[in-house]
Order: C-alpha cells, then sequence, then structure tokens
C-alpha cells in the first residue's frame, strides 16, 4: 500500500479568519511528484503551507506523514522539509551552517553535528552547484545562490515529504533545469514531493502530477497528462495555451 505523506480534506484556510482555500481535498503519496500550478492569487502557497503543517485550518483536517497538522513542530520536522518562496536575507550564517540546518530533527539533545552530518550537508551542497560557497555568509550571496543552499538545506533534512514553494525562482534556465531533475530523482517508495511552481513546461516535465488552482480551489488534480491540457489550462491563465511538444506549453502571443 503507498504511503500518504500529506493529506487535505475538505480543507478551508487562510489568514486573520478570511478564507483563501475553499474545501480543497488533496493527498501526496510517496512516489509521487506534484506541481501546483495557477495564476497569480490562486492560493497556491497557501496549499503548500498547508500540505506541510505550517498554516493552520478553518475547516477540514491535515495529516502530515500520518501526523495530525497541529503536531509538535520538532515532530513534523522529521517527516516535511519546507523550502519557502523567499529565502530569508541578512543572515550571518555561512551556507555549510545552513545546510546543516536540516539535520536539526535528527540531533540529540544538544543539537551537536557530526562527521556523518556534515558529509551529508556538503553532498547537497554539491548536489545543487553551491559546494565552493560553503564557507561563504548566505547574506553575500546572490538570490538563486540562496536559493540553492536552502534547497540543500531541504535535502539534509531527509524527510520523507519534501514542500517546495517556487524552488526554481531566481534561477538561471540550466539550474531551473538541474533542480528539478535533482528533486526528480529523489522521488521513491518512500519520498514524494509537492512544488508549486509558474513554468507550465517545466512542471510537465517534472510532475507525474499536478493540481491546478483558481481563486482558491482547485480546478482539476491528477496524473499530469491528464490535468495539463490547452483548454484547462488557457481557462485557468486567462491566454489561449498551445502545446508545441509532449511536454511543452505557451502562451499564444496577440497579434
Amino acid at each position: 500500500m503507498t504511503t500518504a505523506l500529506t493529506t487535505l480534506h475538505d480543507v478551508t484556510a487562510g489568514y486573520g479568519g478570511c478564507a483563501v482555500l475553499h474545501a480543497v481535498s488533496l493527498e501526496v503519496k510517496a512516489g509521487e511528484a506534484w506541481a501546483v500550478l495557477g495564476p497569480n492569487g490562486a492560493g497556491k502557497t497557501t496549499l503548500a503551507k498547508v500540505a506541510a503543517g505550517l498554516l493552520g485550518v478553518l475547516q477540514g483536517r491535515v495529516t502530515v506523514g500520518g501526523l495530525p497538522s497541529s503536531a509538535a513542530p520538532a515532530a513534523l520536522a522529521k517527516v516535511v522539509a519546507w523550502v519557502p518562496q523567499q529565502a530569508p536575507e541578512g543572515l550571518d550564517f555561512t551556507a555549510l551552517e545552513v545546510a546543516l540546518m536540516g539535520r536539526a530533527p535528527h540531533l540529540g539533545p544538544l543539537g551537536l553535528t557530526g562527521a556523518h552530518d556534515e558529509q551529508l550537508a556538503r553532498e547537497a551542497l554539491a548536489a545543487f552547484d553551491v559546494a565552493p560557497l560553503a564557507d561563504r555568509a548566505v547574506s553575500s550571496l546572490s538570490g538563486g545562490e540562496r536559493r540553492r543552499v536552502f534547497l540543500a538545506r531541504a535535502l539534509t533534512q531527509a524527510a520523507p515529504l519534501l514542500v517546495l514553494d517556487e524552488p526554481t525562482a531566481f534561477l538561471d534556465v540550466r539550474h531551473q533545469v538541474d533542480t528539478l531533475h535533482l528533486v526528480r530523482q529523489r522521488i521513491s517508495p518512500s519520498v514524494g514531493v509537492l512544488a508549486v511552481l509558474h513554468d507550465v513546461s517545466l512542471a510537465a516535465h517534472f510532475a507525474t502530477h499536478v493540481a491546478l488552482m483558481s481563486a482558491g480551489r482547485l480546478v482539476a488534480q491528477g496524473p499530469a497528462a491528464e490535468v495539463l491540457t490547452t483548454a484547462r489550462l488557457s481557462e485557468v491563465y486567462g491566454i489561449a495555451m498551445e502545446q508545441t511538444g509532449e511536454h511543452s506549453f505557451q502562451p499564444r502571443w496577440p497579434r
């Protein structure tokens, strides 16, 4: 039986009592790579936060790694790794120190890291092509470099569920492809991912499943090939979309 890593059942959620998500049900299982797509303001980030257990709900139920979303953060950190849309700025920590933070859920009461933890952190930095920056302060790095350092932290955390909010933001074309390819390679019978994306073609290459959102609701969800149709994408984004290849979509420019 495939393990459910995060389950949202009829969830309404938002901020300050104001609903952003409306009656959303979604299940991400191990072995699946989900892309969350939709226009600005559709509720993608809110969905990702709820799926990671970072935002409470107004109605409905959420379980993350078999735990209620209200479980202690330390318990949730063992089952879900979160990369926010914007990496914190002004950090005095080095890239290696940030990557090592991913090991926190696995450390003893004193929080001391060892050689194995450092090895995992350095391997993750190398995987995201930022190993040469290990001793640099994160505050001195570019936006794309910071993004890759925080992705390395998530990899170092070794959680079965990765929830990534715009993991390709600030990245050049090569690193966008490399990042999603690397994350996709992490998928296994025990590991799954939910990633908020904006590029439909990248999502089509990356995802096994797609959740398509509009105005805080799920318009469609399921296997990527079934959800990503030009008619549905055109309706959701409000612009005519063309399919130019098996995994390639582009807007039709106004004439």
